[in-house]
């Protein structure tokens, strides 16, 4: 879904979203741009994945998981109070167009979090594209180990470096307050991320892994991680390091899987 921003002269809608979002909303240059960025809430944890487009020089567009517009109206809500931007939900669909394995895709918003994702386009799907169902988008994604929206990322409990914001361009540590900064900054400067969100692969089917999630992760006694979110027979896990490209146990399934560090991550990690 779209939600838009809207003032007289772009200085309310521009004050109040880099008030809350941790990416620097004023490097959006231009009327056709895009950056992925969080909501967190003062714990720093994730409240909402986002992101934000320059629709023009008053109005920013912000696409928001479906099922959590009302509860993202009502957060951002409590910061508009004094403010004079208009918050609204437009009836606009978003449309991703990708071609797996390529980035090299015309039209649209170059998707900010990842080139391979391919682009974003709002209200109408791009000319001459073949259409394919939202779950074959999400095995592209999820194989790329980007996670999207409430099936894979827990409102109010998950972190977002362990969702690798830092590394899809979703984090400024340059620019003034926001919600939850403290304990993010802290984490980036003195901390150390020692799990971080893989895409995993899984030995089997099971119907009931659902009703499972987030399910534990283990290597025999030693807790692994978390599995978060499965798309057939591959998924999305925050696992431990040392625990990458090993066969491991999901709690309360017979299923197994194993995990793996995605190509686009820094070179001194991959």
């Amino acid at each position: 879904a779209v939600v838009s921003t809207q003032s007289t002269g772009k200085i309310e809608s521009l004050k109040l979203l880099q008030g809350l979002f941790t990416n620097d909303i004023t490097s959006l240059s231009g009327t056709h741009s895009a950056m992925y960025t969080h909501l967190l809430n003062v714990r720093g944890r994730i409240m909402f994945d986002n992101i934000v487009y320059r629709h023009n020089n008053d109005t920013y567009l912000i696409e928001v998981d479906t099922s959590l517009v009302s509860k993202f109206l009502k957060f951002v809500s409590m910061y508009n109070i004094r403010s004079k931007a208009k918050i609204a939900i437009r009836d606009e669909p978003v449309y991703a167009s990708f071609i797996p394995g390529s980035s090299l895709l015309d039209g649209g918003y170059v998707d900010p979090r990842l080139p391979l994702l391919g682009c974003r386009h709002i209200g109408a799907p791009p000319e001459g594209a073949s259409p394919v169902s939202l779950s074959e988008y999400d095995r592209h994604r999820v194989s790329l180990g980007v996670s999207e929206g409430s099936h894979d990322i827990t409102s109010g409990k998950d972190f977002p470096f362990e969702h690798n914001l830092d590394f899809l361009n979703g984090v400024s540590f340059t620019k003034g307050c926001y919600i939850g900064q403290e304990l993010t900054a802290r984490t980036h400067h003195v901390g150390e991320t020692r799990k971080r969100l893989v895409p995993v692969k899984l030995t089997d089917h099971d119907e009931n892994m659902d009703s499972l999630l987030p399910a534990r992760i283990s290597k025999g006694s030693r807790a692994a991680g978390k599995l978060l979110s499965v798309y057939g027979d591959i998924g999305l896990a925050v696992l431990r390091f040392p625990y990458l490209d090993q066969e491991l146990s999901i709690k309360g399934s017979n299923v197994k899987l194993v995990g793996s560090k995605p190509s686009w991550w820094p070179e001194d990690l991959r």
